[in-house]
């Protein structure tokens, strides 16, 4: 299996300033299913701990894992060493092996959609339904880039995404971002530009990313959670707990062992 995307470098160092999930409004809704079925979190692909760390500071017993060791140190500069109910693992989340069983299961910020292969996909699944409680759930999100998809272009060059707010030594990050759209694949490659820039408006460092993303359509995604031995399979919009339309930009899968 060809490895995962790996958040590294200044997409790494930047990620907390200028990616866009930074402040993405979906904690209330992971809390709200956590709370309807109680016991141990495993947030898989967490990165810097944007889930995790506040569920670790609620007193959650949570296990984070992900590819990438520089978004781990970063989440656990970010816990510090006042959670001893909480572990950082880097690991695949395609095929890992852990010793205990979680009531929950989230793959959060589209993680999943790293998966390009079908059967990184189920390898992915199969192995969350082998770490669940039973009756334990699996909570996916999956992007739909209606916007882009209902566009008359399949490809924009880079545009300015974001701008962070300059540090205490006036350096701050500049991300771009351009897309490429494969309609027939169903994938979409989002071409990323990442800058540290000084005081005097210098570039210091710039590193440019390609990271391709693939979404699966509703009825493509159901079948697959099924057959890989999941039930009671649920769809939620934008974080919201109610059914989605054909508007919503996120659909969330939530699925019982």
């Amino acid at each position: 299996m060809k490895a995962p995307y790996i958040y590294d470098g200044l997409e790494a160092a930047s990620y907390d300033l200028v990616d866009e999930l930074s402040d993405f409004d979906d904690y209330a809704f992971y809390r709200l299913l956590i709370e309807s079925n109680p016991g141990p979190v495993l947030d898989l692909g967490c990165g810097t701990g944007r889930i995790l760390t506040p569920l670790a500071e609620e007193g959650m017993a949570v296990v984070g894992i992900d590819t990438s060791e520089e978004m781990l140190v970063i989440c656990q500069e970010k816990l510090g060493k006042d959670h001893p109910n909480t572990r950082l693992i880097q690991d695949d989340m395609r095929k890992f092996e852990l010793k205990e069983r979680f009531a929950t299961i989230l793959i959060p910020g589209f993680s999943i959609q790293l998966l390009l292969e079908a059967e990184d996909i189920d390898s992915c699944l199969k192995t969350c339904l082998e770490h669940l409680q039973p009756g334990g759930q699996i909570v996916v999100p999956m992007y739909m880039p209606w916007e882009m998809l209902e566009s008359r272009s399949d490809q924009v060059p880079l545009e300015l995404r974001r701008d962070s707010e300059a540090d205490e030594n006036g350096q701050r990050f500049v991300a771009w971002q351009g897309w490429k759209l494969d309609r027939f694949e169903q994938r979409l490659t989002l071409i990323n530009r990442f800058q540290q820039v000084d005081s005097s408006d210098t570039v210091v460092v710039e590193e440019d990313r390609e990271m391709t993303i693939h979404w699966k359509l509703p009825f493509e995604m159901q079948s697959r959670l099924a057959q890989i031995g999941f039930s009671e399979i649920d769809l939620f919009g934008d974080f919201e707990m109610k059914a989605p339309t054909q508007e919503s930009e996120s659909i969330i899968y939530v699925a019982k062992a």
